[in-house]
């Protein structure tokens, strides 16, 4: 993914980064995961220190379930004619990879959501996702984002405060979200979310459970290699 130069929100010097506008995840299906897991266009300031997430106009394209959101942060204090104008350039982007065949009434009639909080519930609710399931998803998310910014020595405290909360269901989101860089080729997003994954492995309750399951079956597969000699 090419790099976009833009100014920090912080002390306002220029820095690169990562920007992802057009999440259609019909054309890149593997943007659905990212897109749910927050992890998209973060920036971290060589300068200031600052780091977290980007403001940026955002279109979310889903063919298959015909769903097309559009979200402007508020924040970044854009015109509406400007709004239009950012917003009109991503939906054409997103008309123009289907066939014409697939270009039908609902991308003429986008749907206008308010915050990226309500952007996140639009989209999982598509899936039937339940709001009690998907409360539950949004706290593991903020986990990851809050283990992602903590320091060594704070990321062991927050793990041993949410121990009960880094379940299997935790891992299996961790464990997306790294093959969803990867496929990306986000390499420091990727470095991160590994790093974070080998410290809680052996922080959490859970996570040394998987460490000696992967240890015995390691140990089954050496004890074949050895009889098969």
């Amino acid at each position: 993914m090419p790099k976009t130069l833009i100014n920090c929100p912080n002390c306002k010097k220029p820095l690169q980064a990562d920007i992802i506008q057009l999440f259609d995840v019909g054309a890149e299906p593997a943007l659905k995961q990212l897109f749910l897991s927050g992890g998209f266009n973060i920036a971290q300031c060589p300068f200031c220190g600052f780091q977290g997430n980007l403001a940026v106009p955002i279109v979310y394209h889903d063919p298959e379930k015909e769903l097309l959101l559009t979200f402007v942060p508020p924040e970044i204090g854009l015109p509406r004619d400007e709004q239009e104008k950012a917003i009109g350039v991503l939906i054409n982007q997103a008309v123009n990879k289907l066939p014409p065949e697939k270009r039908k009434a609902y991308l003429f009639q986008p749907q206008t959501v308010l915050t990226l909080q309500g952007l996140v519930e639009r989209v999982l609710e598509a899936d039937g996702i339940t709001r009690e399931m998907l409360q539950a998803q949004q706290k593991k998310i903020s986990l990851i984002q809050q283990l992602l910014r903590a320091t060594p020595e704070k990321r062991k405290e927050i793990a041993a405060q949410e121990d009960q909360n880094l379940d299997a269901e935790f891992f299996g989101l961790l464990n997306r979200l790294i093959e969803t860089t990867i496929a990306g080729g986000d390499q420091e997003g990727t470095k991160q979310l590994v790093e974070l994954q080998k410290n809680l492995l052996s922080a959490t309750s859970f996570g040394k459970i998987l460490q000696e399951q992967t240890q015995e079956v390691e140990a089954a597969i050496a004890s074949l290699k050895e009889a098969g000699k």
